[in-house]
């Protein structure tokens, strides 16, 4: 199931896989895919199984064919740090769908040779994008000082669920402020960092089946 938003006039789609949709730029938006993490682990000598990146490819593929975007735009630690293994898996589900245009505004991992970005055909914005009401940037601190409203990464955002019986669960999240975003970490290889939304913020918890909203107060 999904949950939807309007901000600056446009409705924003929320996904349960970590994504949002914004039908008027037929624009898919995710952060932190991190392509290529578990064979880095791998080669410092841990075992981490190649289908932890084979998954996440896996359901942004789902998710493309889901929106058919026209574009798809990663804010940010697209990859992580250098080519590897992982990173053949992308290669050939690129080679399928090279009609879809691939925006990335750099993260602190993203640091492959600039041929291999062009190999990729992904289309590189060093700090930040803009289109229309909104801009998008790895760390919100490198949004240019304009009037726009801003979608961040980065931080792998997380809410903390309490229930009965002293239950506490981590889950990843949305959160809406006025004036900016904080999109959930793509890849299901990364931790949560955990927010601590303000009374006015909207914040949607992601779990297995949908995205909802949540009071944390």
């Amino acid at each position: 199931m999904m949950s939807s938003i309007v901000k600056r006039g446009k409705e924003i789609i929320l996904d349960k896989e970590r994504a949002l949709y914004i039908p008027f730029y037929q624009l898919l938006v995710i952060s932190d895919l991190h392509l290529g993490k578990s064979g880095h682990f791998r080669k410092e000598g841990l075992q981490i199984p190649k289908e932890v990146s084979e998954t996440d490819i896996q359901r942004l593929a789902v998710l493309v064919k889901k929106y058919q975007p026209r574009t798809l735009l990663v804010t940010g630690d697209m990859f992580h740090h250098h080519y590897n293994s992982d990173l053949a898996s992308f290669q050939a589900w690129r080679y399928e769908n090279a009609s879809l245009a691939i925006i990335l505004v750099k993260g602190n991992h993203d640091r492959l040779q600039l041929a291999l970005y062009e190999e990729f055909n992904v289309q590189i914005f060093p700090n930040h994008y803009t289109i229309g009401e909104f801009c998008f940037v790895h760390e919100k601190e490198d949004a240019p000082l304009e009037d726009k409203y801003i979608f961040s990464g980065h931080l792998h955002p997380g809410i903390l669920m309490k229930g009965q019986a002293r239950q506490r669960l981590k889950l990843p999240c949305f959160l809406f402020t006025a004036t900016s975003a904080l999109l959930p970490a793509f890849s299901l290889f990364t931790g949560l960092y955990l927010v601590k939304p303000n009374p006015q913020d909207q914040v949607f918890v992601i779990t297995e089946n949908r995205v909802a909203s949540v009071n944390t107060f």
